[in-house]
């Protein structure tokens, strides 16, 4: 029975290096984001004609967050002679500083000739980042902030474009979809938020508690990180009431389809109506929405009064069919802007480079380079073909020939419109970005570091790098996507993870790399100091030490597999093979008995073969001496 327990630890230790290796390769390779973002507001007046420098300090940060951006916004645009002095990233509308952003919070002004005051809007913006393995559908709990006093809590899940999912629906506690036409119509534009990879949920109007992410998966679903996304020109349609309109994507050589942006609106006689329109799709996000209504009416009463209103509803459409139902009495119009997109861009270890030509963009009305890239990386600055670099930019509107041009640069994403009717910019666009350094510390099975290994990142770009005296090897995945990552030691692969998400700045590995104890003894069990062990294993690899006091010697990190392992000792010598698959400890008998001075060892063979000598000679002179001695007796 104490056999079988034994046996049986044994098989456990065996196995264990390799559950631990199978339970990296099992766990899941995709991540989604998830940010709690807390935004607090207040209006101030600065007064420049008191002091000419201004410094503005964001919102005193809430415990377990950070701060995500402190933005200072100029309701109608900054005056001039207002200089941003101390910021991260502004924005400008039309040649008018309209906004300042800070990641520090400080924002400081300065007056270059203005004396004047102005009001200026500061946002506070923090975040509470967590990491969800997908393994289904996503779990949000935003409970802990209700009863908290925050106005305006908002949770943004984010999925890597790369991922083969999409986001389908959002469920609330009772099992309602958010993602339903008829529940954004209760609730305002910016309260959901989504499209196929990110969902944006202000909970803070919609109630805290547990939502559901619904995700799809399908190979099909992964999306490039950088796009040449283009508009085709908008076609206007009529609605008649009680009457639907069908709309399906064309076929477009080399260009896949992304979807719809609609726009439905009225203007009809009478007070204000609720909007009678509904729009049908794969996944449908009303993005804005105005209504009003208004009085005409003269300096008198001459002509009588008249009332009429208006209502315009905006959306994005995923998939190629969109269907517009028309549940009213009055017409409704249609504007609808047909959305393609197809991959583009070098990825380099300085950023992302586009080339954009106008037979690329056919006959397109508008058209945009996307770029979206994983969390940990960030988009610092662009360069347009014109040389013109722009850093430090968020928002930038500008006249454009007779046209406008919109840019907008964020950390992790960006949209340049390199087409607006008549007017394109040919030529190379540069995105320069920042990736992170990504530390690989491969592991042995006593989880110490392993120096000198060669590291191997391979996926939509190849990097070889090897880990150094600290156990690490530095990599920069300068290009997203899935990675897998091999650690090669000693001429074994010993190692293997897939990187999907990368989600922090350490990858710790587990290798099949074990220790290997050998004892060599003498033929009655006494240990023989000084012994050449070497190891060599069906791969090549090579080693040899020198056995202690004790006898034994130890070799440390050998990668799993088959080994030949010999003792040798003044020309005595024993070997055995190992299977080696945990670590372990062997054995090998020289069967020396003793040790002669100027003979050496001797080994129970030895000792035998001389005992046999003796034995022989001891013999053949007896039976001369009997022969001698017959002689002389009969003499």
């Amino acid at each position: 029975m104490e056999k079988c327990v034994i046996a049986a630890a044994l098989i456990v230790l065996a196995l264990a290096p390799l559950l631990v290796n199978a339970e990296a390769l099992k766990s899941p390779d995709f991540y989604a984001r998830i940010d709690v973002l807390v935004t607090t507001e207040e209006i101030v007046e600065i007064d420049f004609g008191a002091k000419s420098d201004v410094l503005l300090v964001s919102a005193t940060t809430l415990p377990g967050f950070t701060l995500e951006r402190f933005v200072a916004v100029f309701e109608g645009g900054a005056p001039k002679g207002i200089v941003p002095v101390v910021y991260d990233k502004r924005s400008e509308n039309m040649g008018v500083l309209a906004s300042l952003v800070s990641y520090t919070g400080e924002i400081k002004l300065s007056s270059n000739g203005y004396n004047g005051t102005c009001k200026v809007r500061l946002i506070t913006v923090q975040r509470k980042t967590s990491w969800q393995a997908i393994r289904g559908d996503i779990t949000l709990d935003t409970s802990e902030y209700r009863g908290a006093g925050f106005d305006n809590v908002v949770v943004r899940v984010t999925i890597d474009n790369y991922a083969p999912y999409i986001v389908k629906d959002v469920l609330d506690q009772q099992g309602n979809s958010l993602f339903s036409v008829e529940f954004q119509k209760t609730v305002e534009a910016s309260a959901v938020k989504f499209d196929l990879k990110h969902v944006e949920l202000k909970v803070s109007k919609l109630g805290f508690g547990k939502y559901t992410v619904k995700l799809q998966r399908n190979e099909a679903f992964a999306l490039p990180g950088a796009m040449l996304v283009i508009e085709d020109s908008y076609t206007e349609y009529t609605v008649a009431p009680k009457s639907t309109k069908a709309l399906t994507l064309k076929n477009k050589l080399d260009w896949k389809p992304l979807g719809w942006i609609i726009v439905a609106y009225s203007v009809a006689p009478g007070p204000m109506r609720e909007p009678q329109v509904k729009i049908e799709g794969d996944i449908v996000d009303l993005a804005a929405e105005r209504r009003d209504q208004i009085d005409v009416r003269g300096a008198s009463l001459l002509i009588p009064p008249f009332l009429l209103h208006y209502w315009i509803e905006a959306y994005t459409v995923y998939g190629a069919t969109v269907k517009i139902t028309n549940l009213g009495r009055d017409d409704i119009r249609i504007i609808a802007v047909p959305v393609y997109y197809r991959e583009v861009g070098v990825w380099t270890p300085r950023g992302l480079e586009v080339s954009v030509s106008s037979r690329d963009l056919g006959d397109a009305y508008a058209a945009f380079i996307v770029v979206q890239v994983p969390s940990l990386a960030r988009i610092t600055s662009l360069t347009l073909p014109s040389g013109q670099v722009l850093e430090r930019l968020g928002n930038y509107t500008s006249g454009w020939g007779s046209e406008w041009r919109s840019i907008v640069v964020e950390e992790h994403e960006a949209a340049v419109q390199v087409k607006n009717g008549a007017q394109v910019e040919e030529g190379t666009y540069f995105f320069s970005i920042e990736w992170p350094t990504l530390l690989v510390k491969p592991v042995d099975s006593k989880r110490r570091p392993v120096i000198g290994a060669e590291v191997v990142v391979e996926g939509p770009v190849k990097i070889t790098a090897v880990s150094e005296a600290d156990g690490a090897a530095r990599v920069k995945p300068y290009a997203p996507g899935v990675y897998t990552v091999a650690i090669n030691y000693r001429g074994a692969k010993v190692g293997e993870a897939t990187l999907a998400t990368l989600t922090g700045s350490e990858l710790l590995i587990p290798c099949s790399l074990y220790d290997l104890q050998v004892n060599v003894k003498t033929a009655l069990s006494s240990p023989v100091s000084g012994a050449v062990v070497s190891v060599e294993s069906q791969g090549g690899f090579k080693q040899e030490l020198e056995t202690d006091d004790s006898g034994k010697v130890v070799f440390t990190q050998l990668p799993g597999g088959t080994y030949t392992v010999r003792a040798e000792y003044k020309g005595v010598s024993a070997q055995q093979t190992v299977n080696l698959n945990a670590d372990a400890s062997v054995d090998l008998n020289l069967w020396i008995l003793f040790e002669l001075p100027l003979i050496g060892p001797v080994t129970a063979a030895t000792a035998a073969a001389a005992g046999a000598v003796t034995a022989v000679v001891a013999g053949a002179a007896f039976s001369r001496r009997r022969r001698e001695v017959a002689e002389i007796d009969i003499g």
